[in-house]
């Protein structure tokens, strides 16, 4: 069995001709390694991903797959979005090293036979998920599936359009959580990059419900945004009297995506977080809306999301990782969000190059989504690395 991992990715007008780019672009790299397959698609190809996972296990005549559709797919030094594209990594490891998982929608599901036995057999220290966005509310077994195995869990949340987002695990399928567990001894390093700084002190939810925000430190929560941008050096400086959504006001800034709501993540420190959109504010009522679950008692604080904010954080993100490895990466796997790549980097390549400029060329796949999985939590705006060492 080869001891390398290979990669490959390809763009087209049509799912065969792309198939067999990559297939091609694979066998000059060498032998074709047994082992696991990861296979992501964007979301023109959705509805093609199973003629793609057919041609390729029989042309290439590996066994074992994993995957899913994304707004965009991406490869080394290289991303796609709004054109037909995949990418594919091979990974030579041997079937008893992983397992395979289909989609898990309920508790129980994490209690069937062949899930329980693989995670007795392997001891998993580490995992691959893909969700299934029409399935919201598998999200929140993240922390059980977690919990069960011990298991660091990494992915992202797939996107399909009007045809949905499938899932690959060994055959097409969808609905809940989807993925692979890795023998506990696998090594792998897994980076997290937030894209945001903070503009201003955690504070402390004292009054609010569902997502709406109205007291923080017992002060209006309204006001205590204002005062913080109205401090933001490097950010929009909010004048007196402007209205949200008015032009330079600071619902044009939300509008933007500019400013959002960063909960802090109980019992870490590190400092983690997890962001959400700031939706709106209502400076006449002191009300703040933002897209999750705030309560009495959460920390939040404010922060600001922009290309150069992102570039910085990716680049400390990679140096950090760097700084982790006992050796070069064998391969990664990129799950990043819909919101970053053109949209924050400025072109649609600027991100991986980023991270093929820190790390060198190394044999990469991934996909842009709806969303990010890391640990035992949901992100948004996040790239989460992982190098197979």
């Amino acid at each position: 069995m080869s001891a390398e991992f290979i990669a490959a990715h390809a763009s087209g007008e049509h799912w065969a001709a792309i198939s067999s780019e990559l297939a091609e672009k694979l066998e000059r790299q060498g032998d074709i390694p047994d082992g696991l397959a990861f296979l992501y698609v964007s979301e023109p190809l959705a509805g093609d991903i199973g003629s793609i996972l057919t041609f390729l296990r029989s042309r290439l005549g590996v066994e074992f797959w994993v995957g899913t559709s994304g707004v965009g797919v991406c490869g080394p030094g290289r991303a796609y979005f709004g054109v037909p594209a995949a990418s594919v990594m091979i990974a030579p490891l041997a079937p008893e090293r992983f397992h395979i998982f289909d989609p898990i929608r309920i508790d129980a599901d994490i209690d069937e036979v062949p899930l329980q036995d693989a995670i007795a057999r392997l001891e998993p220290l580490f995992g691959l998920v893909h969700a299934d966005p029409g399935v919201p509310e598998a999200l929140k077994l993240l922390p059980e599936l977690a919990r069960v195995g011990s298991t660091y869990l990494v992915g992202g949340v797939g996107a399909g359009g009007e045809k949905g987002a499938s899932q690959i695990a060994n055959k097409v399928t969808h609905g809940g959580l989807s993925g692979v567990l890795f023998a506990g001894d696998t090594v792998v390093q897994v980076g997290l990059s937030q894209a945001c700084s903070p503009i201003g002190p955690v504070h402390r939810v004292t009054e609010g419900r569902g997502g709406i925000i109205s007291m923080l430190d017992d002060k209006p929560a309204y006001q205590v945004f204002a005062d913080e941008l109205a401090s933001d050096e490097n950010g929009f400086t909010l004048n007196p009297g402007s209205k949200p959504g008015g032009e330079g006001g600071a619902g044009a800034q939300i509008g933007t995506g500019r400013y959002h709501v960063a909960f802090m993540v109980p019992g870490t420190d590190t400092g983690d977080f997890v962001v959400r959109n700031l939706m709106g504010v209502d400076p006449q009522n002191n009300l703040m809306a933002v897209n999750d679950d705030a309560r009495p008692g959460d920390a939040v604080r404010f922060v600001r999301r922009d290309s150069a904010t992102a570039e910085q954080d990716l680049r400390r993100m990679l140096a950090d990782l760097q700084r982790r490895l006992p050796g070069r990466p064998r391969g990664a796997v990129y799950c990043s969000c819909v919101a970053r790549g053109p949209h924050l980097f400025g072109t649609e390549n600027r991100e991986m190059m980023i991270i093929q400029e820190e790390l060198g060329d190394l044999p990469l796949t991934g996909f842009y989504g709806n969303g990010e999985i890391c640990n035992d939590r949901f992100y948004a705006y996040t790239g989460v690395l992982t190098l197979f060492m």
